[in-house]
């Protein structure tokens, strides 16, 4: 039998401003833990906002949810969408990462820059998908 997969989409806002290095290594970290935990997704970072589609067994999202709430580093944390999968749509990425332009420079693998429109295509397909919507792709459009 395969195992359970559901989706989760938050956003939040960050406290204090990330410095691009800073931000390379809390991805990095992020890619680990998901890795452990059997989470695969994608972070958008823009304009002090983070937004992420994470996907998973139920029981590793509910453990991601908990830990992203009692982060002192967000504050406005608001879960947008939760939702039954078929399968993943990022299968064999830990995270993807889409921010500004100059995190290029890094040579982060799994990095695209952000598009004005990311965030709000990225919650627009979710809901479409968790209404069950099953032409809804929960991507990015890229």
């Amino acid at each position: 039998m395969a195992q359970a997969l559901e989706a989760l989409l938050y956003r939040s806002q960050i406290v204090n401003r990330i410095g691009p290095l800073h931000m390379v290594l809390l991805v990095e970290r992020a890619r680990l833990y998901n890795q452990i935990a059997g989470i695969t997704g994608h972070l958008i970072y823009v304009d002090y906002s983070f937004m992420q589609y994470a996907e998973g067994p139920p029981a590793a999202l509910d453990v991601l949810w908990r830990k992203l709430q009692c982060d002192p580093r967000h504050f406005a944390v608001e879960l947008l969408a939760r939702f039954p999968l078929t399968q993943r749509r990022y299968r064999g990425s830990s995270l993807k990462f889409s921010g500004q332009p100059y995190y290029q420079q890094y040579q982060m693998t799994g990095f695209a820059p952000v598009q004005p429109d990311d965030m709000a295509t990225l919650l627009a397909s979710c809901l479409a998908q968790q209404q069950g919507d099953g032409a809804a792709l929960c991507v990015t459009g890229r």
